[in-house]
């Protein structure tokens, strides 16, 4: 009987074990993903973009993280990177707890900044060979509140190829003194915006304001309405400012004794409306620098 002891126990760790193995089996055919089985999986989405300046922009990150493990994801923190086309284009943390329940997934929302410089360089360097889209890639590392596994920390990425978002141009092409007048004198503004992306996009309410050299605020106006582009288009339109007779004086001095060499200023303000959900009711608020050197007009009109 007591040999017999020993052998009893061992069947029935067995039966345990074959059950465990069972019951795992059935667990992970109902519950596994396809392609991640039954490891904590993120899908990455750009939500909306907020504002654009000069250098920046402003974006949330829309983030799903799965969990179809049969215990919750207690979440501390995480830093996370994009990447496209193996350039780091975001890097930054989320540092709100963020608890998962077992076989329950969320949707994470994250502010974002991210250098123009640098998508412009790898989306310039894109779209000159023809492409349209680009190999996107996200990487997380989040930090557990507990343990699991023996591990503080879950590595999750993902990757996919999106489409190719490059950002609307707005340059200077020329402007000219249509109306003057002792009080306020009119210039014509003339703007060519560029829009790089295979969708169309408009400009809403634009609004102006140009200095130049040391006149601040020489001209400002607006424009109601919108001013629509189309995908992978440039149009040239002509926006009317107005300007005091006293800084347009000024400005005609400092023209006069700089020549080409003086330094203008635009102030460019508006929302961005389009069909595409990353741009849509986007704050622009852009700064164009140059010089009148290409501007030959401009010397010509102020200095009568």
């Amino acid at each position: 009987m007591k040999n017999r002891k020993p052998l009893i126990i061992l069947v029935v760790v067995i039966i345990l074990i074959a059950a465990g193995w069972i019951g795992w089996k059935a667990y992970r055919k109902d519950n596994a993903n396809p392609v991640s089985g039954l490891k904590p999986r993120v899908e990455m989405g750009i939500g909306h973009i907020s504002n654009i300046t000069d250098s920046t922009i402003d974006l949330s990150l829309k983030l799903l993280v799965h969990n179809p493990l049969p215990v919750e994801l207690d979440i501390k923190r995480f830093d996370y990177f994009v990447q496209m086309n193996g350039v780091t284009i975001v890097e930054d943390e989320y540092a709100k707890p963020l608890l998962i329940k077992s076989q329950d997934s969320t949707v994470v929302s994250m502010p974002a900044q991210l250098k123009i410089k640098k998508l412009k360089a790898e989306g310039d360097a894109e779209a000159k060979q023809g492409e349209d889209s680009a190999n996107y890639h996200f990487e997380g590392r989040f930090t557990l509140n507990k343990p699991f596994l023996g591990k503080d920390t879950v590595t999750l990425d993902v990757d996919k190829r999106l489409p190719l978002y490059r950002l609307p141009k707005v340059e200077i092409v020329d402007f000219d003194l249509t109306k003057f007048r002792l009080g306020k004198s009119e210039v014509m503004l003339q703007l060519k915006f560029s829009n790089q992306n295979p969708f169309p996009v408009q400009f809403e309410d634009p609004s102006y304001v140009v200095s130049l050299g040391t006149q601040e605020r020489l001209a400002e106006g607006s424009v109601k309405g919108t001013t629509k582009v189309k995908g992978k288009s440039s149009e040239i339109y002509q926006i009317p400012l107005t300007v005091e007779m006293g800084k347009l004086l000024k400005a005609a001095g400092q023209v006069v004794t700089k020549g080409k060499s003086i330094p203008f200023t635009l102030y460019f303000k508006t929302k961005l409306v389009s069909d595409n959900d990353i741009f849509k009711k986007s704050d622009v608020n852009v700064i164009v620098d140059g010089e009148l050197k290409d501007l030959d007009t401009v010397k010509k009109n102020l200095a009568k």
